[in-house]
């Protein structure tokens, strides 16, 4: 109401002020879904016969293969974290109340 009153546009105000406020549930389930993302590549690269870092882990697994599970468990692990990073980052940049 008051960028209203003040005479600012209306679209400015929806891009401004409605649509960085949307954003932030937007950017919560981005993250959640890539992770899922992440962890269902198992599946869909075995399935499919894709190489890839899913097919490496379901033969390691079969062929009892511990390190290589590891490594694979490590780079899965290393990439929700950094995605969680970017998610926490993104936060800070749409909505500047929330501060760390």
């Amino acid at each position: 109401k008051l960028a209203r009153s003040k005479g600012v546009s209306e679209a400015w105000i929806i891009w401004w002020h409605a649509l960085r406020n949307a954003l932030i549930p937007l950017i919560s389930f981005a993250g959640v879904y890539l992770g899922t993302l992440i962890g269902g590549v198992v599946i869909i690269e075995t399935v499919f016969a894709w190489p890839g870092l899913g097919s490496l882990a379901y033969e390691s697994v079969i062929w009892r293969d511990f390190p290589v599970i590891q490594g694979v468990v490590l780079v899965i692990g290393t990439a929700v974290l950094a995605i969680n990073l970017v998610v926490d980052i993104l936060y800070a940049y749409v909505d500047p109340t929330i501060r760390y």
